[in-house]
């Protein structure tokens, strides 16, 4: 006896040898003597292991298992016209009708069905579990299908594993793909490294690859879209070519067909989305209405922008924030009444590099401007009772020029006037960006920074006008001076005189 055979066959072998001489075969009449040498071969079923030579360890039961083996060896079928065609093919497993029926050459393959890896000839290493599960494989190895016709129409691909009714069912060629649920993947044919877990999870994809669905009918429409995530209830259901997007919820990215490089987060999160790309949502029912626009940032519940809107390279951050407009960043809600943080300003950027059309600030936004406004004090009616000081928008818009009132009502906000824009929601909203009164400020201090320096001229003049008729009066005021001595010196000589005609006069009357 061979002992490396019977090393080889274990207890359970040892049963079956019947020594170096020929094996057994038993079938419904009339028994059929096995012309080989082999060892521990057993046949059962007319027609069962009746070509077998030399092979060795071989079991069939059931008409015609393993008819046309020769020299395979270990190998056990079980059914009618198990491994039927199996000739030089060794340790396959084949259990059920036409389980395994056109292997010739596969080896360690392991078929359990009606016509389980059916068209198997010189695939290795496959299992299928049920009927007719890796039917039409060939040459394909290392496959595993379990469930009805799962990885049906595979013939050359490797590397597949299939768990469900009709999983995977036409891959052809595709390798490494992994399909877990009812249809999952059912229609992949030549893609490779796709992994779907779910009731027709990836049920359309063809060619595309490095795919991931979990969930039902997550990226169900998915074609050649590739290197998708989707994770929930018919996330990214409808994406055909879009490619790397990440979607994780229910509804995530439902509507998404050709839009790439999305992440969506969320309940029904950028729902809408459909060709926007480089979208990032967090947050149930986050960028809900994004439908085309792209590079927009949604993060907290229902951060979102206006159906249809257009605005692109926003971001609304917070519960219930919406994008008013494009290039800008939304911080919160309409109830949000205080940002803090450890700084007092934004550092803008401000090179001139990054500006055209550069002009100095006009007249009519100078000190005329500043004077119009009505600085007030306030509360808003939203339940914050904190007193506030600033301008109401109304009054604002009022005290601007007639071409920039008309700038404020007509011109969206990215072409508008940063100072007062109005939103584009049904209520037209006005919002007033208080930092852009800075410079019509400092050309008001300008203006009146002119007009101090002239009254300064203008005093400095009168000054001078003044001293030069001080000088005069203190000139006229000495020679007055002078001439009233003169005068006093001569009435007092002219007194002295008439005093002496008078003493004259009453000497000579006497």
């Amino acid at each position: 006896m061979d002992r490396a055979l019977t090393r080889r066959l274990g207890l359970a072998g040892l049963a079956l040898l019947l020594g170096s001489g020929p094996g057994w075969a038993q079938g419904a009449p009339p028994l059929t003597t096995l012309s080989n040498t082999s060892y521990a071969t057993t046949g059962g079923g007319s027609g069962a292991l009746q070509q077998d030579t030399s092979g060795v360890g071989n079991t069939a039961f059931g008409g015609s298992a393993l008819a046309a083996n020769t020299t395979g060896s270990y190998n056990l079928a079980s059914g009618f016209n198990a491994l039927y065609k199996n000739t030089s093919g060794g340790a396959n497993t084949a259990s059920g009708v036409d389980a395994l029926y056109s292997n010739t050459t596969g080896a360690e393959n392991t078929a359990s069905g009606f016509a389980a890896l059916f068209s198997n000839t010189s695939g290795n290493y496959n299992t299928a579990g049920g009927l007719a599960a890796l039917y039409s494989n060939t040459a394909g190895g290392d496959n595993t299908a379990s469930g009805y016709q799962a990885l049906y129409s595979n013939t050359i691909g490797n590397f597949n594993t299939a768990s469900g009714y009709l999983a995977l069912y036409s891959n052809t060629s595709g390798s490494y793909n992994t399909a877990s649920g009812l249809g999952a993947l059912y229609s992949n044919t030549t893609a490779n490294y796709n992994t779907a877990s779910g009731y027709q999870a990836l049920y359309s994809n063809t060619t595309a690859n490095y795919n991931t669905a979990s969930g039902h009918q997550a990226l169900y429409s998915n074609t050649t879209g590739n290197n998708n995530t989707a994770s929930g209830y018919l996330a990214l259901v409808f994406n055909t070519i879009g490619s790397n997007n990440t979607a994780s919820g229910s509804g995530a990215l439902y509507f998404n067909t050709t839009g790439s490089y999305n992440t969506a987060s969320g309940d029904v999160a950028l729902f809408y989305n459909s060709t926007g790309q480089y979208n990032t949502a967090l947050g149930r029912y986050a960028g809900y209405s994004n439908s085309t626009e792209s590079s927009n940032t949604f993060v907290g519940y229902d951060a979102d922008t206006a159906s249809g809107a257009g605005y692109s390279n926003g971001t609304a951050l917070g519960y219930l924030a919406q994008l008013y407009a494009s290039n800008s960043i939304t911080l919160g809600n309409t109830s949000i009444s205080r940002i803090y943080a450890e700084v007092t300003s934004i550092t803008a950027i401000s090179d001139r590099r990054r500006k055209q059309d550069i002009a100095p600030l006009g007249a009519e936004l100078g000190l005329d401007f500043i004077a119009k406004l009505q600085p007030v004090s306030y509360r808003f009616n939203n339940g914050d009772a904190t007193q506030r000081y600033g301008f109401i928008a109304q009054d604002l818009e009022a005290a601007l020029p007639a071409a920039l009132r008309d700038t404020v009502e007509t011109a969206p906000p990215e072409h508008g006037l940063a100072l007062l824009e109005r939103q584009d929601d049904p209520d037209r909203t006005y919002r007033v960006a208080y930092g852009e009164l800075f410079a019509p400020i400092v050309k008001s201090i300008q203006e009146q920074q002119q007009q101090i320096a002239a009254l300064r001229e203008q005093n400095a003049a009168v000054l001078r006008q003044n001293e030069a008729l001080s000088r005069q009066n203190a000139e006229l005021r000495q020679a007055l001076d002078g001439q009233a001595a003169t005068f006093a010196a001569e009435i007092a000589a002219l007194r002295r005189s008439i005093e002496g005609i008078r003493v004259r006069q009453a000497s000579a009357a006497r």
